[in-house]
């Protein structure tokens, strides 16, 4: 980089990292936000506060979603858009004692007030006494109440990959995309 701050080798761009490097302003206030309000907050919500907020109708989760706009495409199946409170109901209470992690989490900040997120989400424990550990896809979309500040998810993707020969769902997302892409 020169002393304006302009970068012409392309071997200086050898790594996104790298790139990073070379900002020459602040990290997006608005993927830092997202980060702190919706991620670090569900993992700290599922792996600190959801087993006691099961007593309390998991009203803590509700915080994370937008329920009048959100549309859920999920490995349960879809929920259009002002039926989310049902699906939560439903499905929160039941899954409500385990664990989280993320791989590979990246968020973007499309405008001041949209942003997208994709990630490989790990979790594990136990729904409705049965013993379950599985990864999957996870792609969220949020949108910032401006008025407010806060960010909630008005869609969710969740899915398994799946192998094309077998037809089987890979339950740990670890399935190579070029060998599962094969029927034969």
């Amino acid at each position: 980089m020169d002393q304006n701050g302009f970068v012409k080798n392309d071997a200086e761009y050898s790594s996104v990292a790298k790139q990073y490097e070379f900002l020459q302003m602040p990290p997006s206030k608005e993927e830092q936000e997202v980060l702190d309000q919706l991620y670090r907050g569900w993992l700290h919500y599922w792996n600190h506060e959801s087993r006691e907020d099961f007593h309390h109708g998991m009203k803590g989760a509700r915080r994370f979603y937008d329920f009048d706009q959100m549309l859920s495409y999920d490995m349960f199946g879809n929920t259009i858009r002002g039926g989310f409170e049902t699906h939560f109901n439903s499905i929160f209470p039941y899954w409500n004692d385990g664990q989280m992690e993320f791989k590979d989490m990246e968020v973007t900040a499309i405008s001041k007030e949209w942003a997208y997120s994709t990630m490989i989400q790990h979790t594990w424990g136990s729904a409705g006494g049965v013993q379950f550990d599985t990864a999957f896809r996870r792609t969220g979309i949020a949108r910032k109440n401006l008025e407010n500040g806060e960010w909630r998810w008005v869609h969710e993707h969740l899915s398994f990959p799946a192998d094309m020969k077998t037809g089987k769902a890979d339950f740990t997302a670890s399935l190579d995309p070029v060998e599962a892409t094969k029927l034969s």
